[in-house]
C-alpha cells in the first residue's frame, strides 16, 4: 500500500519526484534487495559438492588464542631466537557457496621463541573485506570457488548490485591479505596478489595487529622512471616482443604475493596484474625506506594471465608469463573457470633489466607450455656474461634429465621467435609451442586438475560436466587422495639418497600401475594434472624442481628438470621450495621442497643438491610421522644460523607446522638443515589449520615490528 500510494504521488509530482522516490526506496530496502539475489537466486540451491578445504585440519579455527609456556621435546638451539609466523585462509563465515582454499581470511599463525621458551597466537588479519562483511554480518564479496559456470555470473551480478547499492565498497580492497608475509622497511606486511598489503605489527607474545592498509602512490615526478628523470620519448618505444612499453603514471593497485627484497641494496621488488583492464601487468621497487622509485607497466602480448610469482637476480627481473589466461567466456558458455590453459602456447619468460627506465627493452625467452608457481632462486652466471640461471617448480610432460631448449626439435614450429596471433592458435618455433592431443588446440577437453601448493584447481570447458552432473569442481581428484603407508616409526625418519635408491625403483613401479588401474576406471573423471592439455601416460610427472638457463646474448632458453617426485617421501608433487636466504640472487648448492603426498597434505621434505647429476640429487629425506602417528605439514622455512657469511650454506634450521590426526594436535617442528633430523618439538596445545607461506623475524626484526605501547591491544585500521 505504501508503495502503491507512493506510486500515485510520484506521478501527481512528476518524473523526477518519482525517481527521486524509487531512489529512496531503494536505498532504504538496498540490504533487502541484495539478501533476496543471494538467498533467493544466487544461494537457493544446496551446494552438493563436498568441499575438501573445509574438512580436516583444512578446516578453519573459530576463534583467536594465546598460549604461553608451551612443551618443548628436545631443546631450542641457542641461536633461534625470534618469531614464526604463517598465514593462511581462515574464513570468519561459514562461505554460503562454493569454495577454493584460497578464499578464506588471512590469519596468521605464530610461535614466539626467545630463551628457550616458546608461546603461541593466533590473528585473523582485519582486511577491509573482513571489516565490510562483520559490518553486513555474513559473507558478501565473491569468492574464487564460485566463478564457475553461469553462477559464477550471478556471482558477479550480485557482488555489482552490492557495490552499486553501497554495501561494498571494493576500492578500499577486496583481497584476503592470506597468503604470504614479508618483512621490509622496518615493517611486516600481509601479501595477497589481488589487493595491496596490510601493514602489521606484533606483541610481546607473538600476536599480530592490523594497522593498516599500505599505500604505494604514483612515483613522484621524476622518478617513475627510478632514476630521477622523466623518461625521454625515445623510451617509449616497444618492447622487442612488438608490445608498448613505458613507465607507470598510475599508483598501485595490486602486488605480488612474492615480492623479492635485495639485501645488498634493501630494496624490495614487485610486480601487480590486472584481469580486468590495462595495463595488465606493472613491474615496480620500492626503496629501503618504503618509498614506490619505479613503477613500469608491460604490455602482455596475449592479455592477461594468472601470474603468481616471479624471480630476480642483482642484474634482471624475470617475469613469468605463463599459459593460463583469464578467459571469462569459458565461465559464460557452460560450467567452466575463467582461468584456462593454452598448451599450443609457450611459456614466456621476460627478463627485464633493473636499471631499466621502462619495458621497451625486455627479452622474451619461449619454452614449452608448462606452469610455475614459485621459484626457488635465481642468480646471474658468474663466469659466462650473459646467462641467468633460475631454479623453480614446474610440470611439463618430459622426462627426467630431458634438455629442452628455444631450438629444440622435440617441439618443431617454425623457425622465428614470436607471439601467435591469439592464445588458441597453433605455436611451435623457438619457445617449443606445441600442439595438443591430435593436433587440437585450446581448452581442457573433459577437465583437468592443475596441482599446487596453494590447493591447486579443477579446470573444465564449456560444455563439460562429471559424471554426477556437477559443474568444474574445485576439490582435488581422487586419485590423489590416498591413505598413507606409513611405518611406525619412533623418531623423524632420515635418509640419504643411498638408502632410498634400492627402493625407488619398486615404489614407482608401484605408483604407475596405481594411476593405469585409476585411469582406466570408467567412473573416474579425466584428470589432467600435466598441463599440456593432453591426457597423462601411466608415467607422467607433476610438479618438481627445473633448472632454467636464459642466454640473453643469444636469445636461447633450456630447461631440465632435475628429480622424479617419488624421490621423496613417496610424493606426487614436490613445491614451496626454500633456500637459505642469504644465498638469495647468488649460485647456491641446496634447496629445500615439500612433499605432496595425500590431496594438498605433505607428510616431509626433501633436500636437493642441484650441483648434483639430474636423478641423483636427493641428498636427504625426512618424512613426519612419528611413533607410528600420521603427521602432515606444509612449507618448511629456512632460518639461517647467526653468525657470519663464512657459514655453510645449510647451517640453520627447517621449521613448520604440522597435524597429527590421530590426537587432533599441531606442532611446530625444528629439523637440521643438515641432517634434516629433528632438533626439536614445540607442543602447540592447540589445532593449526593448514595453510601457505613462512617468515621467520629475528631479535632486531621484531622489535621494529612491534607494539610501541601495548596498554590497548584494539587497533583502528585505517583505510
Amino acid at each position: 500500500a505504501m508503495v502503491h500510494h507512493g506510486v500515485i504521488i510520484g506521478l501527481c509530482l512528476g518524473i523526477p519526484a518519482l525517481i527521486a522516490l524509487l531512489f529512496a526506496l531503494v536505498t532504504a530496502f538496498r540490504k533487502q534487495i541484495a539478501d533476496w539475489i543471494d538467498f533467493k537466486v544466487l544461494y537457493s540451491k544446496p551446494n552438493k559438492e563436498t568441499i575438501g578445504f573445509l574438512r580436516g585440519n583444512f578446516a578453519p579455527t573459530p576463534k583467536e588464542e594465546t598460549i604461553g609456556d608451551l612443551p618443548v621435546k628436545g631443546e631450542i638451539p641457542q641461536g633461534l631466537s625470534g618469531l614464526f609466523l604463517r598465514n593462511g585462509p581462515n574464513p570468519y563465515f561459514q562461505p554460503l557457496g562454493r569454495y577454493h582454499w584460497f578464499d578464506g581470511d588471512g590469519m596468521v599463525h605464530g610461535v614466539r621463541l626467545k630463551g628457550g621458551k616458546c608461546s603461541y597466537a593466533n590473528r585473523w588479519i582485519e582486511t577491509s573485506r573482513l571489516r565490510q562483511e562483520k559490518r553486513y554480518g555474513r559473507p558478501v564479496f565473491m569468492k574464487i570457488g564460485e566463478l564457475t559456470g553461469k553462477e559464477g555470473l550471478l556471482t558477479l551480478l550480485s557482488q555489482a548490485v552490492k557495490c552499486k547499492l553501497g554495501l561494498v565498497d571494493i576500492s578500499k580492497g577486496a583481497g584476503q591479505a592470506n597468503t604470504a608475509l614479508v618483512y621490509h622497511g622496518r615493517k611486516l606486511l600481509a601479501l595477497h596478489e589481488g589487493d595491496l598489503p596490510y601493514v602489521l605489527q606484533v606483541l610481546c607474545n607473538g600476536a599480530v595487529e592490523t594497522l593498516m592498509r599500505a599505500a604505494y602512490d604514483e612515483p613522484p615526478a621524476g622518478e617513475k622512471n627510478g632514476r630521477g628523470a622523466e623518461p625521454s620519448g625515445e623510451g617509449q618505444g616497444e618492447a622487442k616482443d612488438g608490445s608498448s612499453a613505458g613507465a607507470s603514471s598510475h599508483p598501485v593497485t595490486t602486488f605480488t604475493a612474492h615480492p623479492k627484497v635485495d639485501a645488498a641494496t634493501g630494496e624490495m621488488h614487485f610486480f601487480g596484474y590486472n584481469i580486468r583492464s590495462k595495463p595488465h601487468l606493472t613491474y615496480g621497487v620500492v626503496d629501503r625506506e618504503g618509498n614506490h622509485v619505479k613503477s613500469i607497466d608491460i604490455d602482455l602480448p596475449a592479455g592477461p594471465a594468472m601470474m603468481h610469482d616471479f624471480a630476480l637476480t642483482k642484474t634482471y627481473a624475470i617475469i613469468l608469463y605463463m599459459p593460463l589466461f583469464f578467459k571469462p567466456k569459458e565461465m559464460v558458455g557452460g560450467s567452466g573457470f575463467p582461468f584456462v590453459f593454452e598448451p599450443d602456447f609457450p611459456s614466456k619468460f621476460a627478463l627485464l633489466r633493473r636499471d631499466a627506465t621502462d619495458a621497451s627493452g625486455i627479452q622474451w625467452f619461449d619454452l614449452p607450455a608448462g606452469m610455475i608457481f614459485h621459484t626457488a632462486n635465481a642468480w646471474d652466471d658468474p663466469k659466462e656474461e650473459g646467462k641467468v640461471h633460475m631454479y623453480a617448480c614446474s610440470t611439463a610432460d618430459y622426462s627426467l634429465g630431458d634438455l629442452l631448449s628455444s631450438t629444440s626439435t622435440r617441439y618443431p614450429g617454425s623457425p622465428q621467435v614470436g607471439m601467435p596471433d591469439s592464445p588458441s592458435q597453433d605455436q611451435g618455433g623457438p619457445g617449443g609451442g606445441r600442439s595438443g592431443k591430435n593436433g587440437k588446440s585450446g581448452t581442457l577437453g573433459g577437465g583437468g586438475f592443475i596441482p599446487g601448493a596453494h590447493g591447486g584447481m579443477s579446470l573444465m570447458n564449456g560444455t563439460a560436466h562429471d559424471l554426477s552432473g556437477n559443474p568444474a569442481s574445485f576439490a582435488v581428484p581422487n586419485r590423489y587422495l590416498r591413505s598413507m603407508n606409513e611405518s611406525s616409526k619412533s623418531r623423524l625418519h632420515s635418509s640419504t639418497l643411498n638408502s632410498k635408491a634400492s627402493s625407488f625403483a619398486s615404489r614407482l613401479a608401484s605408483r604407475k600401475s596405481s594411476k593405469s588401474s585409476v585411469n582406466s576406471s570408467p567412473s573416474q573423471k579425466k584428470d589432467l594434472l600435466n598441463l599440456s592439455g593432453e591426457e597423462r601416460s601411466a608415467d607422467g610427472d607433476t610438479f618438481t624442481l627445473f633448472h632454467f638457463v636464459f642466454d640473453t646474448t643469444t636469445g636461447t632458453a633450456t630447461q631440465q628438470k632435475l628429480l622424479e617426485p617419488e624421490q621423496a617421501c613417496d610424493a606426487y608433487l614436490l613445491e614451496f621450495p626454500q633456500v637459505n636466504p642469504r644465498f638469495h640472487m647468488r649460485p647456491c648448492q641446496f634447496v629445500y621442497m615439500a612433499c605432496f603426498c595425500d590431496g594438498m597434505k605433505t607428510n616431509g621434505v626433501v633436500k636437493v643438491d642441484i650441483t648434483r647429476p639430474a636423478g641423483e640429487n636427493v641428498v636427504a629425506s625426512a618424512t613426519f610421522a612419528k611413533d607410528g602417528k600420521k603427521r602432515f605439514g606444509g612449507e618448511c622455512l629456512f632460518v639461517p644460523a647467526e653468525g657470519e657469511e663464512a657459514l655453510a650454506e645449510d647451517e640453520g634450521w627447517l621449521l613448520t607446522y604440522v597435524f597429527e590426526h590421530a590426537t587432533n594436535s599441531s606442532y611446530l617442528l625444528i629439523l637440521d638443515a643438515k641432517t634434516l633430523e629433528e632438533v626439536a618439538e614445540v607442543e602447540l596445545k592447540t589445532r593449526v589449520p593448514y595453510g601457505f607461506h613462512s617468515l621467520f623475524l629475528n631479535e632486531e626484526q621484531v622489535q621494529n615490528v612491534k607494539v610501541q605501547s601495548e596498554s590497548h591491544v584494539s587497533i583502528t585500521v585505517k583505510e
